[in-house]
């Protein structure tokens, strides 16, 4: 759904942190059963922020710990948008009939951190905050796979989206971008393609720079739409 990618981060002893788990119950389910499969033992869940679709529970997450950058959550808020999403409900409804939609958990809780790396016994990951999609936005550098797991940035598929209520959207982006960029050779979006890092900051970049040509993500009416109403909104 969405094109979303879910991410597992795995320590020698198979215990794992699990990153923005899905969008539908189904997926839920079956990224439940792959991970059992692989012999893994999720002991946290990682929500790189705060909007719906990366607050979900369900399977084998339910009570496990919830890590984030400790961004505020009106969980009320969050059960209207995703109520009100047409695409998912008309999905819900064709693959899974009557069972149970996802669940918003309650807000999670901001991770264990030592100088900046997670305190966990799992590989190392270094944490990067960032505002640039929302407020408390946290992307993971996983140093021994060389990959950064960024959440709803780096898209392959999705030009920024901006936090529009921040008081600098671009400004804010940019510098977001500033700081992801050289952390790592590969990045996981949380929605799109795993891909080369450099790329995606550059064509993020020459986006925020009015660069606009020739954007393939700018193909998809829906992506098509948010753009146009980005821009009248920075325009004032």
């Amino acid at each position: 759904m969405y094109i979303t990618t879910s991410t597992v981060v795995v320590a020698p002893d198979r215990s794992c942190l699990v990153v923005d788990p899905g969008v539908t119950a189904h997926e839920i389910d079956l990224l439940s059963s792959s991970i059992r499969v692989h012999g893994w033992r999720p002991v946290a869940v990682w929500s790189t922020h705060g909007h719906w679709d990366h607050l979900l529970d369900g399977g084998m997450f339910t009570g496990l710990p919830r890590w984030s950058g400790g961004w505020p959550v009106d969980v009320e808020t969050l059960m209207t948008e995703r109520d009100e999403d047409d695409e998912l409900a008309r999905v819900l409804l064709a693959s899974h009939g009557d069972s149970p939609a996802p669940v918003v958990v309650p807000p999670p809780v901001r991770y264990p951190s030592k100088d900046g790396w997670l305190d966990w016994d799992g590989p190392l990951v270094r944490v990067v905050e960032h505002a640039a999609h929302a407020p408390g936005s946290t992307s993971l550098v996983v140093p021994s796979a060389d990959a950064l797991v960024a959440g709803d940035v780096l898209s392959d598929i999705e030009i920024p989206l901006l936090d529009l209520s921040a008081p600098d959207p671009v400004g804010t982006y940019r510098a977001a971008l500033d700081l992801l960029a050289g952390t790592a050779s590969l990045v996981v979006p949380g929605h799109g393609h795993v891909g080369p890092l450099s790329p995606r900051v550059a064509a993020d970049r020459a986006y925020l720079d009015g660069s606009f040509a020739g954007d393939a993500r700018l193909l998809d009416p829906w992506l098509a739409a948010v753009h146009e109403a980005q821009r009248a909104v920075l325009a004032g």
